[in-house]
C-alpha cells in the first residue's frame, strides 16, 4: 500500500443527523493528549459539504481518503442508508487495509454477531461491510453520548479507543499523557507568570547599575527585557491554550462563558484559530442571567419599546429592569408590590403605559408605568375571577382579558384608571384558564384550558362575545400556553403532554390543524410565543427552549439545538421575544431569568431554499429568490440599512409559478427575478418599502438560469434553458421592448450565466463548457465577437473585472477558474493556465472593486480568494524559496550558455539577455 500523508484520518458519517457528533469527535481527537505548544495533535479530516446536494463534490471526498491514514465510521442507522457513507467505505475497501479501519458505535443497535463472525443482521451498517471483516474491528461507544444543549462530552476513555491506534500508543499511556498535557498546561500557565515577575525584577535592576558601566549594563537590560518579552509570549500562549483547553469542555454547558473565555484567549494571543472561535460565536446564541425573585419566575413580557422587562413571580412581587442598554440591564427600584400571592402572569399595554398582573389572589393588579422609573398603582386591584392564570391585552389596549377557573373575564380599559367590566365573563372551558392570547388583528380571543382543549371567541365587540364553534382539539393533556403568529393566521398551543399544536386560523371560524405537532421537548411544555419574524419559542419542564421557524406554518424547520438553562434542573416556565425578535427572555422555576441574544445574521422569510441573492448598488437593499418547482417563486426583500439589525420588508414579491433562480438590481433600482416558469417579473424599488409591480412579465424563454442588466441599466439579458440569451430594451421600465434573442451557434445544456462588462460586452456561459461574446453598445444590432471561448468542463458563472479588461468563468464539474484579456474582445486571449486555487467545484465568481482579487464560491462550501498581482506572486516566491535553483540546476533547466543568475537577486535582469 502506497504511503500517505496529509490526514491523519478520515471521518465518514451522516451530514442530515450525525454532524453535531461528528464535529465533536473531530475536536476531540484534534485536541487529546495535545501539547501545549502545538495546535493539534492529530489532523481529521470530516467533509462539512451536502454531496446529496452536489454530487460533483466527490473529487474533493476522493481526495481527502487518498491523504488519510486511518479511517472513522460513525455508525448509526442514518449512516448505514447514506449512499455517500457507502461510497466512502467501498473506496477504502478497495485502497486501503481492513486493518486501518475504525467504527465509532453512534447507535446502540450496533452489534457484532461472535457466532456469524459478522455484523448482526439487524446492525445499522453500509452494505460494503457486510462480509468484509474477519473479526470484530476496533471500535468506540458513543451510543450513549448527550447530544442536546451544545457540544456533545465524549469521555476520555472512549476518545483513547480511537486515538491510541492512529497514534500508535497504549490506550491506558495515552489517557494518562493527555491528562499529564492537561495538568502541564496549568503549570506553565502558572510558572510562566512567576518567571514573568522574576524576569521583571531583572530588567529594573540592571537599569539602575553604575554609570559608569552604563554601556554593558544597556546590554544586561536589553537581554533582560529580551528575555523577558520571550517570557511575556510564553506565558500568555500557555494562558490561552490552558483557556481552550477550559472553552472546549464548557462549549456544550455554558456556551456563553464559553464565548466570553474565547475572548480571553484571543487577547493573550490571537491566531488565526482564535479569531476563528470568536467569528463562530456570531451564530451562537448567547446569554445572561437576572437576578432578583426569590421564588419560581411565573411569566415575563416586554414593554412594546423593549427598554424595560417584567417578571411575575411566585414571591408575590413583580420584578422590573432597565433594558435601554441591553449589555447592562439594570433593576428598575423596588419590585412593585400589593398582590398576596403567586404573581402567574404580566402583560404590557400596547402603548406600555399599563402593566396588569394576575394572581393566586383573585385579583389583577394594574400599575402606570408612563415612567417606569417611578411605576405607581392604578386604583383598585380588579376583582371577580378566582385564582388569575393568566392576563393580555388587545391590540388596541381597550380590553383586558383574563383567565381564571372555567372562565375568561374581560375589562374594557379605555380609562386604565376607571377599567370598566364587561358583562358576565366567558365560560366553556372545563379546568383553569392557563393562558389567553389575542390575535393581531383583536378580532379573536383565544383560551387555552386544563380541559386539554383551545376555545375560541369572535372579540370583534368586546361588549358581545359571540364563541367561535366548538373548541379546538388534539392535546392529551393541559393546554398551557397559547400564542398567535405575527401575522394571525396561525395559533401555537403549548401542552403537558410535550407537543406544540399548530392550527390554521385564516379563516378563526373555521380553524383547521396543520398537520402533526411539533415535537422534542421531554417535558411539559408551558410557554410558547412568536418572534416578529415567525420564529416559535417553546419553553418546556426539560430546562429547554426549543426554536422553529414558522414562516411556513405547514413546514417547521428546527433552528439549531435546544437553548439550555443553566440551571440544570431548572423548568422552563414563561418565555417572551423583545419587540425587535433579537432577545429572548426565559423565567424558570429557579428564580433566574436568561436574556438570551439571538443571532442577528439570521434571516427568515424563504420557504423553499434561497437560489440566488443580490444587493442593490447603494447596499441598503437585500433581495432573495427563493422556491422550486412545485413550488411558487417568491423574492423577499431585507433593509440592510443597520447590516447589524437588517428588518424584513413585508410580505414577499409573488407572481411567479415556478422558483426564482436570478435576481439583479439595475443602478436605478429596477429589481429583475428570473423564473423556472420562463419569465422575468421586474419591480421598481426606488421605495423598497413599497415595491411597485412594472406591468406583466417578460415572457420568452423557457426557464431562466440567469438575468443581468448592461451598466447602464437600459438593456436586460437573460439567460435560459433554452440555449438563448434573451434581451429586452429597458429605456421605459414601464413598457419594456424584446428584442431578438442571441442564438449561439451549438451551445448544449442552457445558458447558465450572463454577465456585462463595462463598455457593454455581454458574456454568457453555457452548460456545454463555452462562453460567448457579443459587442451590446448597440442591443439593437448585437455583434457576435468570434467563436466561442472554450477550455472549462462547464461554466456555472461568468464575470468581468472592474476595467472589463478580463473574464472569469468557474464550472461546477472542476475546481478550475479560466481567465481571458479581452483588452481586444475581437480576440480574446487566454490568461495563461487556469487557476486551481479552489478547493471545490467552482459555483460563482466575483471580482473585488480594484480587481487584483478574485473570490470563487465552492462547492465544499468555502470562499477563496485568489490574488491576482503577479508582483505579489514573484515576491512570495522569492521569498519562501531562498537558496533553490543551483548553477547546476540552472545549467539542467535554463541555459549552458546564459551565466548563472540569482533570479530574484536581479529582477527584471532576464529581459535584457539574448541567446
Amino acid at each position: 500500500m502506497a504511503e500517505v500523508s496529509g490526514y491523519n484520518a478520515f471521518i465518514s458519517y451522516s451530514h442530515k443527523h450525525d454532524a453535531v457528533l461528528g464535529t465533536a469527535l473531530q475536536h476531540d481527537l484534534e485536541h487529546f493528549a495535545k501539547p501545549w505548544y502545538r495546535m493539534r495533535a492529530l489532523r481529521v479530516f470530516r467533509d462539512t459539504t451536502n454531496l446529496s446536494a452536489n454530487p460533483a463534490l466527490w473529487p474533493s471526498i476522493e481526495a481527502g481518503l487518498e491523504s488519510s491514514e486511518w479511517f472513522i465510521l460513525l455508525a448509526s442507522a442514518d449512516a448505514a442508508e447514506s449512499e455517500w457513507v457507502e461510497r466512502e467505505v467501498r473506496w477504502w475497501l478497495d485502497h486501503r487495509s481492513l486493518d486501518r479501519l475504525l467504527v465509532a458505535r453512534a447507535s446502540p443497535d450496533l452489534v457484532w454477531d461472535e457466532r456469524a463472525q459478522d455484523w448482526a443482521a439487524d446492525a445499522p451498517v453500509p452494505q460494503a461491510l457486510r462480509g468484509a471483516l474477519t473479526g470484530q474491528p476496533r471500535w468506540a461507544d458513543l451510543s450513549d453520548i448527550h447530544l442536546d444543549g451544545g457540544k456533545p462530552m465524549i469521555p476520555a476513555d472512549r476518545v483513547a479507543d480511537l486515538a491510541a491506534p492512529i497514534l500508535g500508543k497504549d490506550k491506558d499511556r495515552l489517557v494518562g499523557e493527555h491528562r499529564r498535557q492537561h495538568r502541564r498546561a496549568m503549570r506553565l500557565a502558572g510558572g510562566a507568570i512567576t518567571m514573568l515577575a522574576i524576569l521583571t525584577a531583572l530588567a529594573v535592576t540592571a537599569s539602575f547599575i553604575a554609570e559608569g558601566q552604563r554601556d554593558a549594563a544597556n546590554g544586561e537590560r536589553d537581554a533582560a527585557i529580551q528575555e523577558r518579552n520571550a517570557a511575556i509570549r510564553e506565558r500568555n500562549q500557555a494562558i490561552a491554550n490552558q483557556v481552550d483547553l477550559e472553552v472546549g469542555q464548557l462549549t456544550a454547558t455554558d456556551p456563553s462563558l464559553a464565548a466570553r473565555l474565547d475572548v480571553v484567549a484571543n487577547q493573550f494571543s490571537p491566531t488565526p484559530d482564535s479569531e476563528t472561535e470568536l467569528l463562530n460565536t456570531t451564530s451562537t446564541l448567547l446569554s445572561r442571567s437576572l437576578t432578583g425573585p426569590t421564588d419560581v419566575v411565573t411569566s415575563v413580557a416586554f414593554s412594546p419599546n423593549g427598554r424595560t422587562l417584567a417578571a411575575g413571580s411566585g414571591d408575590h412581587k413583580v420584578w422590573l429592569w432597565n433594558l435601554t442598554d441591553p449589555a447592562h440591564p439594570g433593576p428598575l427600584g423596588q419590585p412593585l408590590t400589593g398582590p398576596t400571592d403567586y404573581v402567574n402572569s404580566v402583560a404590557f399595554s400596547p402603548n406600555g403605559r399599563t402593566l396588569a398582573a394576575g394572581s393566586d389572589d383573585h385579583k389583577v393588579w394594574l400599575w402606570n408605568l408612563t415612567n417606569p422609573a417611578h411605576p405607581g398603582p392604578l386604583g383598585r386591584p380588579l376583582t371577580g375571577p378566582s385564582s388569575v392564570s393568566s392576563v393580555a391585552f388587545s391590540p388596541d389596549g381597550r380590553t383586558l382579558a383574563a383567565g381564571s377557573y372555567g372562565k375568561v373575564w374581560l375589562w374594557n380599559l379605555t380609562n386604565p384608571a376607571s377599567p370598566v367590566s364587561l358583562g358576565q365573563p366567558l365560560t366553556g372551558p372545563t379546568g383553569f384558564v392557563n393562558s389567553v392570547a389575542f390575535s393581531p388583528n383583536g378580532r379573536t380571543l383565544a383560551a387555552g384550558s386544563d380541559d386539554d382543549k383551545v376555545w375560541l371567541w369572535n372579540l370583534t365587540d368586546p361588549a358581545h362575545p359571540v364563541p367561535l364553534g366548538q373548541p379546538l382539539t388534539g392535546p392529551t393533556d393541559y393546554v398551557n400556553s397559547v400564542a398567535f403568529s405575527p401575522d394571525g393566521r396561525t395559533l401555537a398551543a403549548g401542552s403537558d403532554d410535550e407537543k406544540v399544536w399548530l392550527w390554521n386560523l385564516t379563516n378563526p371560524a373555521s380553524p383547521a390543524r396543520l398537520g402533526a405537532p411539533l415535537t422534542g421537548p421531554t417535558g411539559e411544555v408551558n410557554s410558547v410565543a412568536f418572534s416578529p419574524d415567525g420564529i416559535l419559542a417553546a419553553g418546556s419542564d426539560d430546562g429547554e427552549v426549543r426554536l422553529w421557524n414558522l414562516t411556513n406554518p405547514a413546514h417547521p424547520i428546527p433552528l439549531g439545538p435546544p437553548l439550555a438553562d443553566l440551571g440544570s434542573a431548572s423548568n422552563v416556565i414563561s418565555v417572551a421575544f423583545s419587540p425587535d425578535g433579537r432577545t429572548l427572555a426565559t423565567g424558570t422555576n429557579e428564580e433566574t431569568i436568561q436574556l438570551w441574544s439571538l443571532p442577528s445574521n439570521l434571516l427568515t422569510g424563504p420557504i423553499d431554499g434561497v437560489n440566488s441573492v443580490a444587493l442593490s448598488p447603494d447596499g441598503r437593499t437585500l433581495a432573495a429568490g427563493s422556491g422550486a418547482f412545485p413550488a411558487v417563486g417568491t423574492v423577499w426583500l431585507w433593509n440592510l440599512t443597520d447590516p447589524g439589525r437588517p428588518v424584513r420588508l413585508g410580505a414577499p414579491l409573488t407572481g411567479p409559478a415556478w422558483g426564482i433562480y436570478s435576481v439583479a438590481f439595475s443602478r436605478d433600482g429596477i429589481l429583475a427575478a428570473g423564473s423556472g416558469d420562463g419569465k422575468v417579473w421586474l419591480w421598481n424599488l426606488t421605495n423598497p418599502a413599497h415595491p411597485v409591480p412594472l406591468g406583466p412579465p417578460l415572457t420568452g424563454p423557457c426557464c431562466v438560469s440567469s438575468v443581468a442588466f448592461s451598466p447602464d441599466g437600459r438593456t436586460l439579458a437573460a439567460g435560459s434553458d433554452d440555449d438563448k440569451v434573451w434581451l429586452w430594451n429597458l429605456t421605459n421600465p414601464a413598457h419594456p421592448v424584446r428584442l431578438l434573442p442571441l442564438s449561439p451557434n451549438d451551445p448544449n445544456n442552457g445558458v447558465s450565466s450572463v454577465a456585462f462588462s463595462r463598455d457593454g460586452i455581454l458574456a454568457a456561459g453555457s452548460g456545454d463548457g463555452k462562453v460567448w461574446l457579443w459587442n451590446l453598445t448597440n442591443p439593437v444590432h448585437p455583434v457576435p465577437l468570434g467563436p466561442p471561448l472554450t477550455g472549462p468542463s462547464s461554466v456555472s458563472s461568468v464575470a468581468f473585472s472592474p476595467d472589463g479588461r478580463t473574464l472569469a468563468t468557474g464550472s461546477n464539474f472542476d475546481n478550475d477558474v479560466w481567465l481571458w484579456d479581452l483588452t481586444d474582445p475581437a480576440s480574446p486571449v487566454p490568461l495563461g493556465q487556469p487557476l486551481t486555487g479552489p478547493t471545490g467545484s467552482v459555483s460563482s465568481v466575483a471580482f473585488s472593486p480594484d480587481g487584483q482579487t478574485l473570490a470563487t464560491g465552492n462547492g465544499d462550501d468555502t470562499v477563496s480568494l485568489l490574488d491576482l498581482d503577479v508582483d505579489y506572486a514573484i515576491q512570495r516566491i522569492c521569498a519562501s524559496t531562498s537558496n533553490t535553483l543551483t548553477p547546476a540546476q540552472w545549467d539542467q533547466y535554463v541555459s549552458q550558455q546564459l551565466p548563472y543568475a540569482q533570479p530574484c537577486a536581479h529582477p527584471g535582469r532576464y529581459g535584457l539577455l539574448t541567446p
